[in-house]
């Protein structure tokens, strides 16, 4: 690995906005349906009324929301002439449909732009958005100052008034309540639309706490975070409140029908898939390690006492969670610190040289028959994340930090009640914040789907299938039911990287008897993985690894889902320790492989110091440069189909196959590049070329962009900072299409990661002196940076092949000044 340098920036201009894209098949249809949706919102406002009445609400409200398409319109002086209060606003992606199509025949970017506005109004106020819109209707002009409204309407898609749906999110009932016990009160959250107004917001605060309380329920917590515009409230409730749920018997329980209610959320946590304990067959003989710890484990307490774990785990339990729990109910925590210092056990590799730092949030929930780990009942999640990263970076009360080196914070851990869907969750918001702040890279699982619907397929259909067959069958159901299957929060964050599991370890045994494999043996992506996109379909996740083979069993009699609920106690999976008598257990899910790219993680930030000595590099530049190299190191190889699931809704940057920490042959270099950039600004990146290129043998040139964004939570594009990179070029060929993502693709919506690969088997015209160069550019977004620079990495890699002979590293090595490298 060798540091490279950069040049001074240099300014261009910023970029403008664009012209519509898209046009309405049928505007007369439009009109109609936005006619009777204002009808459908006139009778729902006279239902909020009627629930205000019942608690002596002074000014009865109703939460509106438009969808619009392919318009980049300010909404708030016009709201403020009505009366209005924007809410939040949030921005996606659709294809055309019969609905609606693109105006260009071949555009560069296939997808549609919608925006979602949130507005909340009173009487007076939906009164005036109406009678503006039969005056549109008419003629499609307004009065003067109402040209934004205008843009709007014109470009509406539809509109409705913010229901229990939507406050319920997604949210199979059925599992939720396999295994709980019914006859207590249950923990929900309930996340309150976040109001300018303190006097607004503690108004609100009360009329929901009044509801919740005329449902039998009681409300513990709650908590207002202004950073990331969140306000929630931690309560019970009896069961018979999520049972009405359930059953959809919405008018019984106030509470989800309140205008004040954005979301309302059971606990939950998606946990990855177990075998019984076994006995420790292998060694675990390795040093002790050494330094401070880098990671933190934000997770299950973890029984440190294990063999495995003795000396190598440092458990920072301020909230006495361990208190609450027998040994043998330490599994999460214990299996993620398993991954995290030995990777796959049954891989046979070392352990982490440096410690592990393990921050407890989960416990065993009293809710569930088997006293699964879940966060306390009485912690709301963004609330927590922040204490936990006071606690480690800042200190509470009289007490220092407790993890201030800490560079790379784990969270294995995801929200069933949480699927993303258009609006980023608190969680998220909380992450994408703090990791920021901080300058702290936050691994997260994408999340777990142990059910897979099979429909029009059954169970017995894809037994009955073999090899290529039985695998493609599973994918098409996959695919078929990814509107069911996407990230768990906190998976959708800007700034974190999300890992999905490949169904894949290194356990060497296959299913046995009436255990089946669902690839039948062939590489694939796991079939309990999530699949999809992030905001503003952004790619999520980012990459995937190793997350365990995954097996199900034939039942007796066909059925239209398949579940992987249990491993077998000789694998496959993942093997880690577990709590019971000091044994080891067969693991799979996504979790274990964000553990395992958060153990690779450690070993890259200790790279990163080394070939930074001596230069000073800032919190965010570390953590860029982490994130970059676990992206660089990441291959979508050919034989690996996941059709019809878009490769990248699937794999994301592709599958971690590089670790540069065991160092780079020599027909190999790769450069890492650290520094900072502010809006509209360029800057050139130097790689010099060596010599002997000038053969028509394969090579290829991989680029990896990385960065932590501010955020803006009010504005609908979110990400403050949009960096990416020009296709490389200088002194070499021109490069064609992209062998991996395409630069639309690696780009689009939220992302801060940026990676793409070239392969060519040209010759190359120059050699020592002249240099492939790439240029990163910043672009301000989400209301600006207002000064503030983007602090980067990226990593630039040359690789020819071996019977070309020529000695790259040492070649690029010489040339690059300060000449810093290591282990070539």
């Amino acid at each position: 690995m060798i540091l490279g340098t950069i040049s001074p920036p240099r300014a261009i201009k910023p970029t403008g906005g664009g012209s519509s894209r898209v046009t309405f098949r049928n505007e007369g249809e439009r009109v109609g349906r936005i006619d009777s949706r204002f009808e459908e919102t006139v009778a729902a406002f006279g239902a909020e009324i009627q629930l205000a009445d019942s608690i002596q609400a002074a000014d009865p409200q109703l939460v509106l929301v438009f969808e619009a398409l392919d318009e980049q319109i300010d909404l708030t002086a016009v709201a403020q002439k009505l009366g209005l209060e924007i809410l939040v606003e949030s921005e996606g992606a659709m294809e055309p449909t019969d609905e609606y199509q693109l105006i260009s025949k071949k555009p560069r970017n296939p997808f549609i732009g919608s925006c979602l506005h949130a507005v909340c109004l009173n009487q007076t106020a939906l009164n005036n958005l109406l009678s503006l819109w039969r005056t549109w209707k008419r003629n499609q002009s307004l009065p003067y100052g109402y040209s934004p409204l205008r843009e709007l309407f014109a470009h509406l898609k539809d509109l409705r008034p913010w229901g229990p749906q939507d406050r319920l999110k997604m949210l199979d009932w059925d599992e939720h309540f396999a295994g709980r016990i019914t006859d207590q009160p249950h923990a929900i959250e309930i996340e309150l639309w976040y109001r300018h107004s303190p006097q607004i917001r503690l108004a609100s605060q009360r009329e929901v706490t009044a509801l919740v309380e005329q449902a039998g329920g009681q409300v513990h917590t709650s908590a207002v975070i202004e950073q990331i515009g969140y306000h929630g409230l931690k309560c019970t409730v009896p069961t018979n409140v999520l049972l009405d749920l359930a059953r959809g018997n919405f008018g019984s329980v106030h509470v989800v029908r309140s205008a004040n209610v954005m979301y309302l959320r059971v606990t939950g946590q998606g946990l990855p898939i177990t075998g019984p304990p076994i006995d420790a067959v292998s060694s675990w003989d390795s040093p002790l390690p050494t330094s401070e710890p880098v990671v933190c484990l934000l997770d299950g307490v973890p029984a440190a006492n294990h063999p495995l774990l003795q000396d190598r785990v440092i458990v920072h339990d301020p909230d006495d969670l361990l208190s609450n729990a027998t040994v043998d109910e330490l599994k999460h925590g214990t299996w993620m610190a398993s991954a995290a210092v030995w990777g796959d056990r049954g891989s046979n590799e070392p352990a982490a040289s440096r410690p592990v730092l393990v921050r407890p949030i989960l416990t065993p929930s009293d809710e569930t028959a088997d006293r699964s780990e879940e966060l306390p009942a009485t912690e709301l999640v963004p609330d927590l994340m922040w204490r936990v990263f006071r606690e480690l970076f800042d200190g509470e009360g009289t007490e220092g930090p407790a993890g201030s080196q800490i560079a790379v914070v784990n969270l294995s851990v995801g929200d069933p009640a949480s699927p993303f869907d258009s609006i980023l969750s608190s969680w998220a918001r909380i992450i994408d914040w703090l990791s920021y702040e901080y300058g702290v890279l936050v691994i997260v699982s994408v999340g777990n789907h142990p059910r897979l619907r099979l429909t029009p397929s059954n169970s017995r259909e894809i037994a009955d299938l073999t090899g290529k067959e039985r695998r493609q069958s599973v994918l098409n159901a996959q695919e078929r039911e990814q509107n069911n299957r996407r990230p768990l929060a906190p998976a959708e964050s800007i700034n974190a990287l999300a890992v999905g599991a490949l169904h894949d370890d290194a356990s060497g045994t296959s299913p046995q008897g009436y255990a089946l494999d669902p690839t039948d043996g062939l590489p694939s992506l796991s079939p309990i993985s999530a699949t999809g996109s992030g905001y503003r379909r952004s790619i999520k996740p980012d990459l995937v690894a190793n997350g365990g083979r995954v097996i199900f069993r034939d039942p007796p009699v066909p059925e239209e889902a398949i579940s992987f609920a249990s491993l077998s106690a000789l694998g496959p999976g993942i093997r880690v320790a577990t709590p019971t008598q000091n044994k080891e257990a067969f693991i799979a899910g996504t979790s274990p492989a964000a553990a395992l790219v958060t153990r690779q993680a450690a070993r890259i930030h200790d790279l990163v110091d080394e070939i930074t000595v001596g230069r000073s590099i800032t919190r965010r530049q570390r953590a860029s440069a982490i994130k970059a190299l676990l992206v660089h190191g990441a291959d979508l190889p050919p034989d690996l189909s996941t059709q019809p699931l878009a490769r990248e809704s699937a794999l994301g940057n592709g599958i971690i196959q590089r670790d540069y920490t065991d160092g780079c042959a020599t027909n190999e270099a790769v450069v890492l590049f650290v520094g900072s950039i502010g809006a509209a600004q360029e800057q050139e990146l130097l790689f010099p070329l060596p010599d002997g290129l000038g053969i028509r043998e394969a090579k290829r040139i991989d680029a990896t962009l990385a960065w932590l964004s501010p955020v803006n939570w009010r504005h609908r594009q979110y990400r403050k900072a949009s960096l990416a990179f020009v296709k490389p070029a200088g002194s070499i060929p021109k490069l064609q299409t992209p062998s991996g993502l395409s630069s639309d693709t690696s780009t689009r919506g939220a992302a801060t990661v940026q990676h793409q690969s070239w392969e060519l088997t040209s010759s190359f015209g120059a050699g020592q002196g002249s240099n492939m160069v790439v240029r990163v550019k910043c672009f301000e977004q989400a209301g600006g940076l207002a000064g503030q620079q983007v602090d980067f990495a990226v990593a630039l890699s040359l690789w020819v092949a071996p019977t070309v002979n020529v000695d790259v590293y040492n070649q690029v090595k010489t040339q690059i000044e300060p000449r810093v490298a290591v282990r070539p």
